[in-house]
């Protein structure tokens, strides 16, 4: 199924979204990239019983992190981007998360961000982190999230996680999901360190994190 289609059930002020992301069409790119956030984050996982409706929901989740990766990139400059469409990729890693890395490359197959075409890769190494331009890192990292962070202080990398407190030890992007919801934090410190510029209009969605946020405070 592609992730621009969606199931889409009325439920209560919102929506249910079981599998996807809405299309909006006849709307400028990026009114209709910001409605397609506010769908994100109000996803509610498909409800069922036992290991294949788990597996299901697992699936859903992957594919709407992939979703938001793909979105956030829309809305972020690099230092130094080139201007002209096609002139360069942009690289999409994965450290430490497969399933993610699939559903990337289900999801950006074909598509462009400004004329750039996209490429997804899986990384087994931070080091390797500095040729792309958004980094997403995986549960299995989250116990080196020092050494990866390192690994990229000097790198104009996007760095994203789903993992607790990401946003406020250093990271970029958090997603965060709480109950059938998502959210998401962004450290503008962080990213301005990093000589990334994100765009006014993702911020207004976000939740504002910065680099002095206390230690053990959420997220």
């Amino acid at each position: 199924m592609d992730w621009h289609h969606a199931l889409r059930v009325q439920a209560g002020s919102g929506y249910q979204f079981c599998a996807g992301i809405v299309t909006l069409t006849h709307r400028p790119p990026l009114v209709r990239a910001l409605r397609v956030f506010a769908a994100l984050m109000l996803f509610v996982t498909c409800q069922g019983a036992g290991r294949t409706a788990r597996a299901q929901t697992q699936w859903h989740e992957q594919r709407i992190e992939a979703a938001f990766l793909y979105n956030f990139a829309k809305f972020v400059e690099w230092p130094g981007e080139p201007g002209a469409p096609g002139s360069a990729p942009l690289t999409f890693c994965v450290l430490g998360d497969g399933p993610v890395q699939s559903a990337l490359e289900e999801g950006l197959a074909g598509k462009a961000i400004n004329g750039h075409a996209l490429l997804v890769r899986q990384i087994a190494r931070a080091e390797d982190a500095p040729n792309c331009q958004v980094a997403f890192i995986g549960w299995a990292e989250k116990k080196r999230l020092p050494a990866v962070l390192v690994a990229l202080k000097a790198a104009a990398v996007l760095t994203v996680a789903d993992f607790e407190q990401f946003a406020s030890h250093g990271g970029m992007i958090q997603l965060i999901k709480e109950g059938n919801k998502f959210r998401f934090a962004i450290n503008v410190d962080i990213v301005n360190r990093h000589g990334l510029h994100v765009s006014s209009r993702l911020l207004q969605l976000a939740e504002v994190v910065h680099e002095s946020a206390p230690a053990g405070s959420k997220p």
